[in-house]
């Protein structure tokens, strides 16, 4: 074999990219970072405004940096993507290339990079010791940082949902319009005046803490894509918040019902506390109807309310916590949507419907139709329960075709009870099968029966307050009138309700 023909069998030699993280200064730096930018063949810092370039230059390491792409570019977006051309662009001129940024797990940069990555390229990524880390060593120190905390970046605080039972870290505090927005959007979770602990990494000391009011944040001589805080922990109640999440109602609970807690709460059990999850659903559909958003949100944190309690009781018993409730319902969601997380296809609610009661009844192990119908539970109020089990009926073509079929049914149901009526006899019999039929009767006409009761109720006794009042005004009392009498009054409260 030639010599020519040999070389042309070699494989080309493989590039290699190296990513190493700076953390916040050369304290931070680890042993493999410093040996893989002091090795490289070529070196790139994703910017010069950092104290690892200083200490680099001290060293008299060659470096470049991409701070020219700053100023060029329109949004951080396009940022990213002429950065990983530039990196791509030098790879192709140099056997091996570093790339150094504050946190590789953070650097979208990186994420753009890796995604356009070559395949004969090898890769290698080299972590450093994190803001985080180094804030939480600076809060140790400050007696703040013990046990575990949560960590997110300035930008993406609004979509965290924070604990502040837990120490939070907030990095990338780089301009005090950001340091404003943060600021805010704690003061919603915090008191103005609860002390944080600020960090720009002066002098590249990466554990540099001034502990400040919250509501100076935004009032700090200066900001950089290195600062940071360190929010500590806070106590559920004191002072009292504006804003609490799940995590506090939770917290509230197992305080409630603690030692030294509420003799109320402590005694309650998941039955004597039944009346109360019932109650308070009906005060929630009260809020509904009501249209106001601000009764509505009282009302379904009472409704949640029940929710955490039952659940702090199965925990205190060893039989289920808030997790297996949440669990189980996320569980239930993705399973039961198969047309969104599944290959299932559904167009149309009623498909869904379909598909969604198909799939209820597999996890629930029913084999006929008998046992769906006799899963409705039976402590639903009457006319509902009978709705829902009328409505499986029809799942399987057990129905009326239209209303009217069914109001004839009405009529006929309505004879019967008559009837037992005029021969003496117990009328609940048949008087259940009158409702049971109008039940149905509605249900083809697309309203819901408990609703409409409820309405017509309602309807009534607003009536009748306006027949009482009409009555008082001339004077006279409604338990001196005959029935005649009071529906000449109730004749002219319903018109005068119909001008309205």
């Amino acid at each position: 074999m030639g010599e020519d023909q040999s070389l042309q069998n070699q494989s080309p030699k493989k590039k290699r990219l190296t990513i190493v993280g700076l953390g916040n200064g050369p304290d931070a730096l680890t042993l493999g970072a410093e040996r893989a930018m002091m090795e490289a063949g070529s070196l790139v810092l994703r910017t010069g405004q950092h104290a690892v370039a200083t200490w680099l230059a001290g060293r008299r390491a060659v470096f470049h940096t991409l701070d020219a792409l700053y100023a060029e570019c329109a949004d951080f977006d396009q940022l990213c993507e002429r950065a990983a051309f530039a990196l791509l662009e030098r790879l192709e001129a140099h056997d091996s290339l570093c790339y150094a940024v504050c946190d590789p797990g953070e650097d979208a940069t990186v994420e753009r990079l890796i995604a356009a990555l070559p395949e004969q390229v090898s890769l290698r990524v080299l972590p450093c010791v994190p803001a985080s880390a180094c804030l939480q060593a600076a809060a140790l120190a400050e007696g703040q940082g013990f046990g575990a905390h949560r960590v997110a970046a300035a930008t993406e605080l609004p979509r965290l949902q924070q604990d502040p039972g837990l120490p939070l870290c907030v990095i990338e505090i780089d301009s005090r319009l950001l340091a404003s927005q943060v600021k805010l959007w704690l003061m919603e979770r915090y008191p103005p005046q609860a002390e944080v602990f600020f960090s720009i990494s002066e002098k590249g000391d990466p554990c540099a803490l001034k502990g400040i009011p919250l509501e100076e944040l935004d009032r700090q001589p200066a900001y950089s894509h290195l600062a940071a805080l360190w929010v500590p922990a806070m106590d559920v109640s004191l002072p009292l918040r504006e804003r609490f999440g799940f995590a506090d109602l939770v917290r509230i609970m197992q305080t409630l019902r603690g030692p030294g807690g509420c003799p109320w709460d402590r005694e309650q059990t998941h039955r004597s506390l039944r009346q109360h999850l019932i109650e308070e659903a009906y005060e929630a559909v009260d809020a509904v109807n009501s249209g106001d958003p601000d009764a509505l949100a009282d009302e379904l944190g009472d409704v949640l309310l029940q929710v955490v309690f039952h659940a702090s009781i199965g925990a205190q018993h060893g039989a289920f916590a808030i997790d297996d409730v949440t669990s189980n319902i996320c569980r239930k969601l993705i399973s039961r949507h198969a047309h969104i997380f599944g290959d299932a296809h559904c167009d149309t609610a009623d498909e869904v419907q379909r598909s969604w009661d198909e799939i209820k009844r597999r996890e629930r192990g029913q084999t006929t139709q008998a046992e769906a119908l006799g899963a409705v539970p039976k402590y639903l109020p009457a006319l509902m329960r009978a709705a829902k089990v009328q409505k499986k009926a029809a799942n399987v073509g057990f129905d009326w075709e239209r209303a009217q079929d069914a109001l004839d049914k009405v009529l006929e149901e309505a004879a019967e009870l008559r009837a037992e009526l005029e021969a003496g006899a117990d009328p609940q019999e048949e008087a259940g099968d009158l409702l049971f039929a109008a039940v149905n009767a509605l249900r083809l006409a697309g309203v819901q029966p408990e609703l409409a009761l409820s309405a017509a109720t309602e309807k009534f006794v607003d009536r009748f307050a306006r027949m009482e009042q009409m009555i008082l005004r001339e004077n006279r009392r409604l338990e001196g009138l005959t029935l005649p009498q009071m529906d000449v009054y109730w004749e002219r409260a319903k018109r005068e309700e119909s001008k309205n």
